[in-house]
């Protein structure tokens, strides 16, 4: 009994995503309030796309869903920066409100389209498209066309739109079978603001806040950052 329960405790002890002395290859997560994971998910998205085009590793990258444990790595990071509690962290996150900059909206698609295609036009009248495989990439992922600003030949674009972010490094490519897709990218914004930038080493997350000054709109002309360092036990530290 005294080997099994020496067995039973290291067994524990191993799957504890919290584990002091794990490197953070290993980390699944530690616990993430309601609101950092409803506030801060489409951030956590938002940051890990950018790493993607950046080459970074990210696990799953080239699939249309973000793994979740490497949000869930984002999302934790956030958390124990919010859980610290210090007059610097308040502000962050309840007067300044800092989020990641939206460069890419990751919930809609911009597709070039043969506006005489069947399936195009069925498509701008509210039907299904009539490609079966093309109507359940639709309903699988939730995208639906807005309607607003129907293509023309002069102007063959389209904008799809879900309520999930998703990372279009892999899911660009699925639209792009379709004869009467011509092209398709990742939607996205323009300007500056303040931002958030996540980067990892082999044992920490390391989170960026800054406030971005000057014309934004035109690209901001100064910045003040706080850097904060999150350790395999989720224990944050502000670095500058």
């Amino acid at each position: 009994m005294k080997h099994l329960s020496i067995l039973t405790l290291l067994l524990a002890l191993f799957v504890c995503s919290c584990q002091k002395g794990t490197t953070l290859a290993s980390i699944d997560a530690c616990p993430i309030d309601t609101m950092v994971n409803d506030q801060y998910m489409n951030d956590a998205k938002e940051m890990l796309y950018q790493n993607i085009l950046k080459g970074v590793k990210v696990q799953d990258s080239d699939q249309p869903v973000f793994n979740q444990t490497e949000v869930n790595r984002v999302l934790s990071a956030i958390q124990s920066v919010y859980a610290m509690h210090t007059p610097r962290t308040d502000s962050i996150f309840n007067t300044d409100k800092i989020h990641a900059h939206k460069i890419y909206l990751l919930n809609s698609v911009i597709i070039k389209v043969d506006v005489n295609s069947p399936e195009i036009k069925n498509l701008v009248s509210g039907k299904p498209t009539g490609n079966a495989d093309f109507d359940a990439l639709l309903a699988k992922y939730h995208f639906t066309y807005d309607g607003r600003y129907p293509p023309d030949a002069n102007l063959p674009f389209m904008g799809l739109y879900s309520d999930t972010w998703y990372n279009m490094k892999g899911m660009v490519p699925l639209f792009l079978k379709y004869p009467f897709i011509q092209g398709a990218q990742a939607n996205g914004t323009v300007g500056d603001g303040n931002n958030i930038t996540y980067r990892t080493s082999r044992t920490s997350r390391i989170l960026d806040f800054s406030i971005g000054f000057g014309d934004c709109p035109a690209g901001c002309g100064g910045r003040i950052t706080w850097e904060f360092s999150v350790d395999e036990n989720c224990h944050a530290t502000q670095v500058r």
